[in-house]
């Protein structure tokens, strides 16, 4: 295993990684367009913190804060990959990451900052979107060998609490689309 590699990636990663966090902690806070006075105030930075929460769960593999995410009820498609299908309820969505965990050794993400890869997030009724055109995950495989995943990502989160002032939402749908993987060149 070349730790100098490993040592790189993981420098760079974090470095892009931090340049989200602090973009996504000073979004403007513009209220969503939304068509339900109960989730009105919700701001874009507190929509931005749920979906880089769950990616960065899933970056740390924290498959416990992963799954508190969820709905009972909720659906995870995978396209792409040894993993594709539809994952249908707690069971079955804490199985599936659970087998893509046990595929690598260590994962990293990274959200584009480029305007046109922004997350798109939209509301409508009790129901919150967050749709990212590109979000890369770099992974090493349990040999040391990196590789990484682009995927275009999709979560639909539901207010578990309508009539309270205070929204809980859960994730109700997650799609997880590979658009291209590979192996990284080592880099000298």
């Amino acid at each position: 295993m070349n730790w100098k590699v490993i040592g790189v990636i993981f420098i760079v990663l974090t470095v892009i990684f931090a340049g989200v966090l602090i973009a996504v902690m000073y979004t403007d806070g513009a209220t969503i367009a939304h068509d339900n006075k109960e989730i009105k105030n919700l701001s874009t930075t507190e929509v931005d913190s749920m979906a880089m929460n769950h990616w960065n769960q899933i970056a740390i593999e924290n498959q416990s804060l992963i799954m508190k995410q969820y709905a009972s009820n909720a659906t995870l498609y995978w396209i792409g990959g040894p993993l594709n299908g539809v994952y249908h309820g707690y069971s079955s969505i804490n199985t599936t990451w659970g087998k893509f965990f046990g595929m690598w050794s260590a994962v990293w993400f990274y959200a584009s900052t480029n305007t046109t890869n922004n997350p798109v997030i939209t509301v409508h009724g009790n129901y919150v979107n967050v749709t990212s055109n590109f979000l890369q995950f770099v992974l090493l495989n349990n040999t040391g060998v990196p590789f990484y995943i682009n995927t275009t990502y999709s979560l639909e989160y539901e207010n578990m609490s309508p009539h309270s002032t205070t929204p809980h939402f859960e994730i109700i749908s997650e799609t997880f689309k590979i658009i291209g993987k590979g192996g990284l060149k080592e880099i000298e």
